[in-house]
């Protein structure tokens, strides 16, 4: 009976909200196979193919399975039956394995080892696999896979995140089909790969022709090893939240965000049946105030967002969930609160006096069991769209100096780095060079910059990386003691930054002083697969070379290093040493340290 009332308490979470699924044990899947069990960590050999080993534990679901034995009695299926659906998981493939994600055990998402895939198809990682006719010719049997705009896939053996929005056919009373399914988007990495697909039917391998309103998840395990952890479920099955007894309050004039209302004229007030700033008969020099109702479905957390030019709030049952700020018209702010089921007010105050804002009013909120859901009338929006973004694209090898903000974590306050260089290159992999420390402090795959802040109106000088990021850090590079706390900046070290020479590839090499010696740094892609760095020194002395910093290093084979629990590999052939658990140093050879990062 316990086990019982457990299931059902899991199952009401998931219709109520973001929930993982556990993996403790495999009570939340179905499987006629071995192959798949739960394990508390798994390593990857990258040199040989489907090799993976792992630790006994909880939190990590690993198929282990020898390539060549193929069948559906190997996959693994969810005792969940979804609908719409927006999952989130994390997975980690070995070398040249293959996988998939079946929504509703009919429309594969495509996991593949697809590392250096330099244009992507339908069947590499990220892919909408193809769809299936065996009467038609040979070549023609496949149609509509869907290849991934981008290759943001990690080396195997590393952690990626994958996260899928899926909306399900609709069916009218009598069964039929009126509306296909839909992928809303596919992010690989941060990256996004698919927007708004239009399915017009099964993929290949599909556990059934025939379509429904809800199937399982279901996992392919019999194309090779594949691991994943936190695995997050959101079903959309739920009534969404709604608006009423909308009323407001207008005040013409260009008052201070904090006036106080109460001493104001008002100059418009009545009732509405559309949530618009319409409610003014102007576009600037305006205050309006509009109160309402918000219908919670049921209880749970709620997420409101709001979209208004110049100084706004927003309240929930008279609290302040978004506190008096200054926006442009284009820009989002969201807050979450939880609420009770059944009905709460709300209050949305605007301040504008800036004439060359555009008006605009938008308000949205999701919650249990709904997507995010607009409220506002489409008009109310209109004059609000965002600039055109100015991309710079790397079609040829590619620099751009700019100002480039960085921080390590999200808890980390923006640091601006003033010289910083960003290199791009056709192969869709880019870094960020800090010319003040000789670091390089950002990797990326996917599109370039974008150099909107940088050149829109006056611009702030800044640009923005455009793809899955991995962050390195700003620190120096090189220091002169090995047992030292690294040194945060460039006193008493006598840096000095000589710029950079080109090479016949447009290439940069960077060149700067430090510690009596002169350096040259080099950084090319090899096999559009991995950054090489070769650091040569004119004499080497004490100089070591941090060449890692993260929150873990580990050792997973000889010269091989993951760093921040498997983010990115190092790979070196000449000693390295871990300090402390989460730095990665090492000596010069023959006056040059060379390591390879892999991501």
């Amino acid at each position: 009976m316990k086990k019982l009332f457990l299931l059902l308490a899991f199952c009401q979470s998931m219709v109520f909200g973001q929930t993982p699924i556990p993996l403790n044990d495999l009570s939340a899947f179905v499987s006629k196979s071995t192959n798949w069990k739960i394990v508390g960590d798994v390593n990857v050999d990258i040199d040989k193919k489907n090799s993976v080993s792992s630790v006994a534990g909880k939190g990590i679901l690993l198929c282990e399975h020898e390539q060549g034995k193929y069948g559906l009695d190997y996959d693994l299926f969810s005792k969940l039956e979804h609908g719409d659906l927006d999952i989130e998981f994390d997975f980690m493939m070995a070398k040249g394995s293959n996988s998939g994600l079946y929504l509703q055990g009919r429309y594969e998402i495509q996991l593949n080892d697809s590392w250096g895939a330099n244009v992507p198809k339908y069947y590499d990682c990220g892919g909408i696999y193809e769809r299936w006719n065996d009467s038609k010719p040979e070549g023609q049997k496949g149609y509509e896979g869907y290849a991934p705009r981008f290759n943001a896939y990690k080396a195997p053996g590393l952690w990626q995140n994958m996260k899928i929005s899926f909306q399900a056919p609709r069916f009218d009373a009598s069964g039929k089909k009126i509306a296909n399914a839909k992928i809303l988007y596919i992010k690989l990495n941060g990256v996004l790969l698919h927007e708004n697909v239009e399915l017009s039917g099964v993929t290949r391998g599909s556990i059934s022709q025939e379509e429904t309103k809800s199937g399982p998840l279901r996992i392919q395990g019999d194309h090779g090893s594949v691991a994943f952890k936190n695995i997050v479920v959101n079903q959309y099955d739920k009534t969404a939240g709604k608006v009423s007894n909308l009323s407001y309050k207008v005040y013409y004039g260009s008052y201070m965000h904090d006036a106080d209302l109460s001493k104001l004229k008002i100059d418009e007030q009545g009732k509405t049946e559309d949530l618009t700033w319409e409610v003014t008969k102007k576009q600037n020099d305006y205050v309006f105030v509009i109160k309402g109702t918000y219908t919670a479905p049921v209880a749970g957390k709620y997420t409101f967002y709001t979209q208004l030019g110049g100084n706004s709030t927003l309240k929930i049952d008279n609290k302040e969930i978004l506190g008096n700020n200054w926006t442009v018209a284009s820009q989002q702010r969201q807050a979450s609160i939880d609420l009770t089921a059944g009905e709460h007010s709300f209050e949305i105050f605007n301040n504008k006096r800036d004439g060359w804002l555009k008006p605009a009013l938008g308000f949205w909120s999701e919650g249990p069991g709904f997507r995010s859901t607009p409220h506002h009338v489409v008009g109310s929006l209109i004059a609000s769209k965002p600039s055109d973004p100015i991309l710079v694209n790397a079609n040829t090898n590619t620099t751009l100096r700019s100002f480039m903000d960085f921080k390590k974590s999200l808890v980390d306050k923006n640091f601006r780095i003033v010289h910083a260089i960003s290199v791009g290159s056709p192969e869709g992999m880019h870094y960020t060079y800090d010319l003040d420390k000789g670091a390089i402090v950002q990797i990326w795959k996917g599109q370039f910059l974008d150099a909107t802040p940088m050149w829109e109106d006056r611009g702030d000088g800044s640009s923005r990386p455009l793809g899955s990021v991995t962050i390195l850090n700003h620190d120096l590079t090189l220091a002169g003691d090995a047992n030292a706390a690294w040194p945060k900046d460039t006193s008493g070290t006598g840096y000095k930054p000589l710029g950079y020479t080109m090479d016949e590839n447009d290439l940069p090499t960077f060149k700067y002083r430090i510690l009596g010696t002169e350096v040259q740094d080099k950084i090319r892609i090899v096999e559009g697969k991995q950054f090489n760095r070769e650091i040569s020194l004119s004499k080497a002395g004490n100089v070591v070379a941090r060449i890692a910093e993260g929150s873990i290093i580990e050792k997973v084979a000889e010269g091989l290093f993951a760093v921040d629990g498997k983010s990115y590999f190092i790979r070196i052939s000449s000693p390295a040493t871990i300090r402390n658990g989460n730095e990665l140093v090492a000596s010069p050879v023959d006056n040059k340290i060379i390591y390879s990062i892999i991501f």
